[in-house]
C-alpha cells in the first residue's frame, strides 16, 4: 500500500514538473514573442514574410515637369517596363495659355500612361487654387485612378513664416479641395497622405478620412522605417482605412544605401499585408532622392519582377 501510495505521489509530482516546465515555456515564448512585436516590429515583420502571395502595387513619383517634352513618352515607357503600377504626379498646369508647354508635357504623359494603363496618383497641394484644380479636372480628371487631397497636412503652413495651419484650418482648406474634386463626379479614389507627425495631431487623421477611401503614410529616414509597423497600425485603427505607403525615399549620393532602403522596405510592407508602395522620385533635379540611373532602379525591378503580383 505504501509503495502504490509512493509511486502515485512520484507520478504526480513528476507529472506537475513537466506540465510546469511547459507551461514555463509557453509563458516565455508568448513574452519573447510580445517584445520582438513591439520594440522590434521590422524585424517581427519583415521576417514573418505572411503574405508573400498577396497582391502587392509598386508606384513611384515622376517629376515629368523636369524632363523636355521629347522625353517624357520614353520615360513612362521605361517606368513601365521595369514593372511600376502607379506614376504619381504634382498638380502643374497653366490655365491661362491651352498650349502652354507645361499643358503639353501633361498631353503627352497621359497619352503614355493611357497607353500602357499605368494608374496616375495626382497629388493637390495644400494651397492650390480651386481655379487651377477645376482647369486641371476637368481637361485631365478622366485619365486619373487615384486623387491625393493635400499634402501631410498636419505639417501645412499659412503664408506666414514660422507658422503653421490650425486643425480648424487644415480642416477647412481640406473641405474646400474635397469639394472642388467631389465636384467633377470622378471614378478616381480619394486620399490623403501623412507624415509620421501625425501622431501628434491624430485628430487630423481620423477627421480627413471619414471622406477617404485609403490613407498614405510617408517614410524617409531608415530610423522611422525600422518603427513604422507600429505608425501603420496606429494609422489603420485610428482611421479604420487601409493604408498605403505613398512616398518612401532617401536622399543620399551612396547609391548602395538608397538601393538597401528601399528593398527594405518594399520587403517589410509587403511583409506586413500592405495593398501598396510608392516611391520618391524616379527623377529629381535638386536632390539624390532619384533612382534613374542609378543602382536602386534595377534593383528596385528586379525586386518588382519577383515580388510584385
Amino acid at each position: 500500500m505504501n509503495k502504490l501510495l509512493g509511486n502515485l505521489i512520484h507520478g504526480f509530482v513528476g507529472f506537475t514538473n513537466k506540465s510546469l516546465i511547459k507551461n514555463l515555456i509557453v509563458i516565455t515564448l508568448c513574452i519573447m514573442f510580445l517584445f520582438v512585436q513591439v520594440f522590434f516590429p521590422y524585424q517581427y515583420y519583415a521576417s514573418a514574410n505572411k503574405n508573400a502571395n498577396s497582391p502587392f502595387q509598386v508606384g513611384i513619383h515622376y517629376v515629368y515637369e523636369q524632363d523636355d517634352l521629347d522625353q517624357i513618352y520614353g520615360q513612362v515607357t521605361r517606368i513601365h517596363d521595369l514593372g511600376f503600377k502607379v506614376i504619381r504626379v504634382t498638380l502643374e498646369c497653366n490655365p491661362l495659355e491651352y498650349n502652354d508647354t507645361q499643358n503639353q508635357k501633361l498631353d503627352a504623359f497621359f497619352s503614355a500612361t493611357d497607353n500602357y494603363g499605368i494608374a496616375v496618383a495626382l497629388v493637390i497641394q495644400n494651397l492650390d487654387s480651386a481655379d487651377k484644380v477645376d482647369y486641371y479636372l476637368n481637361r485631365w480628371g478622366s485619365h486619373l485612378k487615384y486623387v491625393q487631397v493635400m499634402n501631410e497636412p498636419e505639417l501645412s503652413s499659412t503664408w506666414s513664416v514660422g507658422s503653421i495651419f490650425t486643425d480648424d484650418e487644415i480642416i477647412t482648406n481640406f473641405e474646400r479641395l474635397y469639394s472642388t474634386v467631389e465636384a467633377h463626379h470622378l471614378s478616381a479614389q480619394l486620399y490623403t497622405n501623412f507624415g509620421i507627425g501625425y501622431i501628434l495631431r491624430s485628430n487630423v487623421p481620423i477627421e480627413l478620412s471619414k471622406k477617404l477611401d485609403f490613407v498614405g503614410l510617408d517614410i524617409f529616414m531608415d530610423s522611422f522605417l525600422v518603427l513604422s509597423p507600429h505608425f501603420i497600425q496606429n494609422l489603420q485603427k485610428i482611421t479604420n482605412k487601409d493604408v498605403v505607403i505613398t512616398e518612401l525615399g532617401m536622399s543620399t549620393s551612396n547609391s548602395q544605401a538608397q538601393s538597401d532602403f528601399l528593398i527594405k522596405g518594399l520587403n517589410l510592407f509587403k511583409s506586413m499585408g500592405l495593398k501598396g508602395c510608392w516611391m520618391v522620385y524616379w527623377n529629381s533635379a535638386f536632390d539624390n532622392y532619384g533612382i534613374r540611373d542609378r543602382p536602386a532602379e534595377q534593383a528596385v525591378g528586379d525586386w518588382i519582377a519577383k515580388n510584385a503580383n
